[in-house]
């Protein structure tokens, strides 16, 4: 196979797997629903009720993130992350015995961890430290699933993950402002305090979760201030919009972290349910709203409009996100559920802002990035400044 052939079925592939993954996403998001009361049919119902966060961290970020470096680095083997996370998913979705599905959800995650074991040993770096730091977070959850623990055990694990992750990738762009030594060890010290309060709360989980929503106020902060996105406020089309939508996910991560901090390990119920969403929804998914213009033409190879639009997002879902919030807070399940659908819809908002801004006739510029596992991810910066309806494009 010759490689302009090779590169089209890895295009292709690449297709398949976001589509699985959006599929995976979409049962996730409609399995919560369900759990909320809200009466949607699916199929094996009792069981994907109880699969509500796996299909999101295993089926739609572990394939999403997964495909994304497999596609910036260019090595075939990476891509067994994705493949892994899907069928991880479709195996939940099918009815897999518990068994099956939690050792799939652990080979799923240990590729995802190899995958960024491979790119801190290429290339060594603080940012590729966290981020693998935050995949093994993902692993360790994986290996407590197995090992018989219940999925609350596993939250604070995967809400660690996601963190490290993110903050990690955030890392490796603050650099273009040079940040100092004192900056730098606040960051460090924020990080290895994040790991070492989750690392409690499976011991002293009350000290522990407290300690871990301390952690997540101080990484929030250092992202408001040390963050390259305060810079995109100032130019236009996709870069501001993904500029808002980055300092919208750090000021819900301070949410996050006062709610944990306040009101420490919870295992089920309102405050539960506040402490996780206002991470899992208002801070990961304004992270995906923020790359979604540029990751996702380097990864499919479609060409991608960004329309202002794409603004009612980010604005559905914080002003539903506040009212589940405050249903939470009051003990109003009326109100949560009501917030919850209107996550679901702000979900739903940005998928059509991606489908409406794809054109299949020209094809997004997608070049291999170097070996940093990086898809220039770069919401602004080095990118032309854009119209306030402009076509998102990679830097060159």
């Amino acid at each position: 196979m010759d490689q302009r052939a090779g590169r089209r079925v890895a295009v292709w592939l690449s297709r398949g797997a976001i589509a699985l993954g959006a599929l995976s996403a979409a049962l996730g998001i409609l399995a919560g629903l369900a759990r909320m009361g809200w009466h949607i049919p699916l199929p094996h119902r009792a069981q994907l009720t109880v699969q509500h966060g796996p299909l999101l961290v295993v089926g739609f970020f572990v394939t999403l993130i997964g495909l994304e470096r497999a596609v910036a680095v260019g090595r075939r083997f990476l891509f067994a992350a994705p493949i892994a996370g899907i069928v991880a998913a479709l195996a939940s979705v099918a009815g897999a015995p518990a068994l099956i599905g939690r050792s799939l959800t652990l080979v799923a995650l240990l590729c995802f961890t190899l995958t960024f074991g491979y790119l801190l040993v290429v290339a060594r770096t603080v940012h590729h430290t966290v981020m693998f730091a935050g995949a093994l977070s993902w692993f360790v959850s994986s290996c407590l699933l197995l090992a018989g623990a219940t999925v609350p055990d596993l939250v604070p694990w995967w809400l660690t993950g996601f963190v490290l992750i993110i903050t990690g990738e955030r890392l490796e762009l603050a650099r273009a402002l040079r940040p100092d030594r004192r900056i730098r060890m606040w960051f460090a010290a924020s990080v290895l305090f994040l790991l070492g309060a989750t690392g409690l709360e499976s011991f002293v989980p009350g000290v522990g979760a407290r300690l871990r929503g301390l952690a997540f106020l101080s990484l929030a902060l250092w992202l408001l201030r040390f963050d390259v996105a305060r810079r995109g406020l100032r130019q236009h089309g996709v870069h501001r919009f993904s500029a808002v939508c980055l300092l919208h996910g750090y000021l819900w991560l301070a949410v996050a972290g006062l709610l944990t901090l306040v009101f420490g390990h919870e295992r089920s119920g309102f405050r539960y349910d506040a402490q996780i969403h206002a991470l899992a929804l208002g801070f990961v998914f304004s992270q995906v709203f923020a790359h979604a213009f540029i990751i996702f033409p380097a990864v499919t190879g479609l060409r991608l409009a960004y329309r202002r639009f794409a603004y009612a997002a980010p604005a559905v879902l914080g002003g539903s996100l506040l009212l589940r919030l405050a249903g939470d807070l009051v003990a109003d399940a009326v109100l949560r559920r009501a917030g919850g659908l209107g996550n679901a819809l702000a979900l739903v908002v940005f998928l059509i802002a991606i489908a409406t801004g794809v054109s299949r006739t020209q094809r997004a510029h997608s070049p291999r990035a170097p070996v940093s596992g990086r898809l220039a991810t770069h919401p602004f910066g080095r990118a032309g400044d854009g119209g306030e309806d402009s076509d998102a494009r990679l830097p060159r």
